[in-house]
């Protein structure tokens, strides 16, 4: 029982400790310039992970081709998304790749959260001497930092330590760890009240208290009341914010632990009132607290009554039809509770189960061993190869040091003769970059020239757009098309800026306008464009996100399609304007041979549409604060329709306002349109 507890257990503490990759530091400071760089790729990768955990590996993949970023931010990145997929040994090859000098210099917080992390990768896998020194020895150097915004993770690392001190059976050591962190989060809530803060302060509390339940339940009632107490405060802020959170469940866990603490302190009687009143609550069977009621039983060995909760334990917590280590040791340890009950014939059935499954485990095991070692070895060869490339980089910058220095001293003698050339050669380097800036230019008026700047002038309708690259030419994109009575419409975002997102920008624009011109439907539409802009010939792993409509000028009916981008606004309503709930899509060039998935609006007429890409709602200042999606709604919801056009320039307005004088850090592109 205690190794099947131990396992969920674990669990429970990454998704406790490992934060976001992309989140940014809270309050008054400066940031540099690689700083937000990283951020800002950081936010991609998040964004994609949430949408679908296998692609970001194919984007990560993608940027690190390109070199823009160093393989100690890609690796960063690539680790904590391993670890968020529970795949511990990629998590920790890339982790340890990343955790270097450098990393530390140009993006300190990421640092100490890759750290942080790795320790808690490692007691993962089961290694608590190895995630013991490596937390330790973040939090020594963590100590002599002197920027104070980096201090948030001295809790985090002095948790990961203390687990691990008290599941080595170092408990005087883990009293003392826990209890310098418990310290260090009750300074943090004095100065920060915020309900996010207070509770994480709460988890963390809680994963105290389950260490302790884990490894000495005779000892965690002072940590189960103080994980109670803070709970409180989370419930004491949320009279006025009103905002959900895991509170009910987390406390209901901590009462039928403080049962087990009861129990295993011989107090029985109080063990079985708590126990009791827990049995009452809404929570008796929630699927999140089920080990923890065979926790119970199995402390005040009541069998029959763990024997009949098994069967609701095994429907919730993992069957018995797949090969894995873990479902044979939750198997055996059944085997253990109707053993206990007396129930020779569930016992015997179970045990049999467990013979017959052992051979299939094994090979299971290896299989998976082999393939994870196989992913280990071919990305060590891929090191291998770069760091041979690197030595013979360094040998030929020997060699041309050498011919540096003799042609330097061949250029003192022959100064004079060569002046001329050298001045002839300076004027052809001046005329060059000028040609490249003109030609730039030009590419930015022929992109320009792709999408419209006039619009349809038909009775009712009011159509107006902007788009505003960050760079001389971008990779945002919009269009139309008008047959008949029917209007087809787009914007769309392609990964990426510069040149090579310009130029899958206008693949994207022809596409569109060809399909469209066919009078396709918008989810085929984009199936057409995603067979064609996939695959092979997507040699740099691009993709655009886009929103294609289909709008009746007569009636007012909305066909659409969104393939992973932004919801439009759409006016009207109770709330006077709204993001539009959609079917989610993949964005277009990820996957090959997708079917797309349209859907319809019976009328709009005399609601606003409004569609716009990412660089309005995460456009940023200074200081790196977005202008947000509540903002943009709150502007939307209290702009009086005057026209199409009025919309886009109050949104132009604010969000330059926003700014500050930052400058833009992605492409803008904004199209509004309303049928009366």
């Amino acid at each position: 029982m205690e190794k099947m507890i131990r396992q969920r257990a674990v669990f429970g503490m990454i998704l406790a400790v490992v934060l976001v990759a992309c989140s940014k530091p809270q309050g008054e400071h400066k940031t540099t310039e690689a700083e937000a760089e990283y951020y800002h790729v950081a936010s991609k990768v998040d964004a994609i992970f949430a949408r679908n955990s296998d692609s970001v590996f194919v984007f990560l993949d993608s940027i690190a081709a390109t070199a823009q970023y160093p393989d100690y931010v890609i690796n960063y990145l690539r680790g904590n998304c391993y670890a968020l997929r529970s795949s511990y040994r990629l998590a920790e090859l890339h982790l340890r790749k990343a955790i270097c000098k450098e990393l530390h210099d140009e993006w300190p917080r990421a640092y100490y959260q890759g750290i942080n992390n790795l320790g808690v990768t490692l007691l993962n896998i089961t290694n608590q001497e190895e995630a013991l020194k490596v937390s330790a020895a973040g939090y020594e150097e963590l100590s002599k930092e002197s920027d104070q915004r980096l201090k948030v993770w001295e809790p985090s690392l002095l948790y990961v330590i203390g687990d691990c001190q008290l599941q080595l059976k170092q408990k005087d050591e883990g009293d003392k760890t826990m209890q310098q962190c418990y310290d260090l989060l009750m300074g943090i809530a004095d100065t920060d009240t915020t309900l996010v803060t207070l509770e994480q302060i709460g988890n963390t509390c809680t994963n105290i208290a389950i260490s302790y339940c884990d490894v000495s339940p005779e000892a965690a009632m002072p940590w189960i009341e103080r994980a109670e107490k803070s709970l409180d405060m989370v419930v004491e802020h949320n009279k006025t914010s009103k905002q959900p959170t895991q509170e009910p469940v987390t406390r209901a866990k901590l009462q039928i632990m403080k049962a087990v603490s009861y129990a295993a302190n011989g107090q029985l009687k109080e063990a079985r009132e708590v126990y009791d009143t827990f049995m009452a609550s809404p929570y008796a069977n929630h699927p999140l607290l089920l080990i923890e009621r065979l926790r119970y039983l199995d402390q005040t060995d009541q069998w029959d009554a763990a024997a009949n909760l098994m069967p609701t334990v095994e429907e919730h917590v993992g069957g018995r039809d797949q090969y894995t280590m873990d479902n044979l040791s939750f198997i055996a340890e059944s085997y253990h509770i109707y053993d206990k009950a007396g129930r020779t014939a569930e016992a015997t059935k179970v045990a049999r189960q467990v013979t017959q499954m052992v051979d299939s485990v094994k090979v299971h095991e290896q299989k998976s061993e082999a393939a994870e070692l196989a992913v280990i070895y071919a990305t060590q060869q891929k090191d291998q190869e770069i760091a041979e490339q690197r030595a013979s980089l360094l040998h030929q910058r020997l060699i041309g040091l050498i011919v540096a220095i003799v042609l330097i001293t061949l250029f003192f003698i022959i100064y004079t003769l060569y002046r001329r050339r050298v001045a002839h050669r300076m004027a052809e380097m001046k005329a060059s970059q000028e040609r490249i800036e003109n030609e730039l230019k030009i590419a930015r008026d022929i992109q320009m020239s792709m999408v419209p700047s006039s619009f349809p002038e038909r009775e009712g309708l009011d159509m107006s757009a902007y788009m505003m690259p960050a760079r001389e030419v971008g990779g945002d994109l919009y269009g139309y098309v008008l047959i008949g009575q029917w209007l087809y419409f787009c914007v769309g975002d392609v990964s990426g800026k510069g040149v090579p997102a310009s130029l899958f920008m206008a693949q994207a624009t022809r596409l569109f306008r060809t399909l469209a011109a066919q009078r396709m439907e918008p989810a085929e539409i984009c199936t057409g464009m995603n067979d064609a802009l996939s695959g092979e010939d997507n040699v740099n792993n691009m993709f655009v996100t886009m929103f294609v409509g289909m709008l009746n000028l007569e009636t007012g009916h909305l066909r659409f399609c969104n393939a992973g981008h932004n919801p439009p606004v759409i006016g009207g309503g109770d709330h006077h304007g709204d993001f539009l709930k959609m079917a989610p899509n993949t964005p277009i060039g990820v996957f090959p041979g997708l079917k797309y998935t349209g859907e319809e609006i019976d009328t709009i007429k005399g609601r606003p549409l409004f569609v716009y890409t990412d660089g309005l709602n995460e456009a940023e200042d200074t200081e790196l604060r977005q202008f947000g999606d509540d903002r943009l709604l709150d502007i939307l919801r209290h702009t009086h329709f005057g026209s199409a056009k009025q919309v886009i320039e109050t949104l132009t307005t604010a969000v330059e306002k926003h700014r500050g004088g930052a400058e833009p850090n992605d492409d803008l592109t904004m199209l509004c349109l309303r049928l009366g």
